[in-house]
């Protein structure tokens, strides 16, 4: 990654994000019913929102590549659906950990939980499958199963409106949320946004690094490199006590840990392809 503009929104958006967690932990006005837990809240929702954003780029480029097989759209797709099941996952632990306070359960089967868990479940069949097909059919199955799986995002985001769910309901733009708060969810969405494009923009880099190793393995009559593996997950146990301390930081010490495990996990990666492309040299 050698552009100067990558770095320079890197270190913006690194300021907007301590910035926004300091003004979701400390500046923002303490929920009435909820607490400190609804806290969670700043670093939940922007989640949910980077990767469904993630998933809609998905959406558009592999309908790209079946229309005119760009391996562009292909490096586009894969790096769009990995890096938004990383930010999946993080709704699928904060959620929990906010119900577990709330609800006094860590999961049940509301409609917007399981629609969420479904969508997760398709990415991370779209990634499996990119892994283990056949290297000429891969990206046509993947695509054709990403543009499948999309369908899933719009019906995850009305659940709670065509539902009758546990699940808080839609409150942005209402005159349920606080201005002061609405004011502050935005501006975490918008660093999380950036966050999430800059991550899927560094392993679109590393995707088409791949693509160029493979080709250079196929020229000299060599098996393609690997394809991508399938971002680390993280499990979160938390301990019975009933501080909402423990839930709120608990959120945000799981988001980050994933967060944190999916870029080192980038950055292994991208110390083998280097060693690798230096071997071809």
């Amino acid at each position: 990654m050698k552009s100067k503009l990558f770095f320079l929104l890197l270190a913006i958006d690194a300021g907007l994000l301590v910035y926004g967690t300091y003004l979701g932990l400390v500046v923002a006005p303490r929920e009435a019913t909820m607490g400190d837990v609804q806290r969670i809240f700043y670093c939940h929702v922007p989640a949910a929102a980077t990767g469904f954003t993630l998933f809609f780029v998905n959406f558009i480029a592999s309908l790209i590549y079946l229309w005119k097989r760009s391996a562009k759209a292909d490096a586009l797709a894969l790096a769009t659906a990995e890096v938004g099941v990383v930010f999946c996952t993080v709704v699928l632990v904060t959620g929990p950990i906010w119900a577990r306070y709330a609800w006094g359960t860590w999961w049940n089967w509301d409609m917007r939980l399981t629609t969420t868990l479904v969508l997760w479940l398709l990415y991370v069949s779209y990634l499996v499958l990119r892994r283990s097909s056949e290297a000429g059919s891969t990206a046509v199955l993947a695509a054709a199963l990403a543009i499948f799986s999309f369908i899933d995002v719009p019906i995850v985001y009305m659940a709670n409106r065509w539902f009758r769910t546990n699940h808080p309901q839609p409150m942005i733009g209402t005159p349920r949320l606080d201005p002061h708060m609405q004011n502050i969810l935005f501006f975490n969405m918008i660093a999380f946004l950036i966050f999430g494009m800059l991550i899927a923009w560094f392993r679109y880099e590393l995707q088409r690094t791949e693509q160029k190793i493979s080709a250079a393995h196929i020229q000299r009559a060599a098996r393609g490199t690997a394809m991508a593996l399938l971002p680390a997950m993280f499990l979160f146990q938390a301990p019975g006590s009933i501080n909402p301390h423990v839930y709120l930081y608990g959120g945000y010490f799981s988001a980050w840990g994933i967060y944190a495990i999916y870029l080192l996990f980038l950055m292994s990666k991208l110390g083998k392809l280097k060693k690798e492309e230096a071997e071809l040299r």
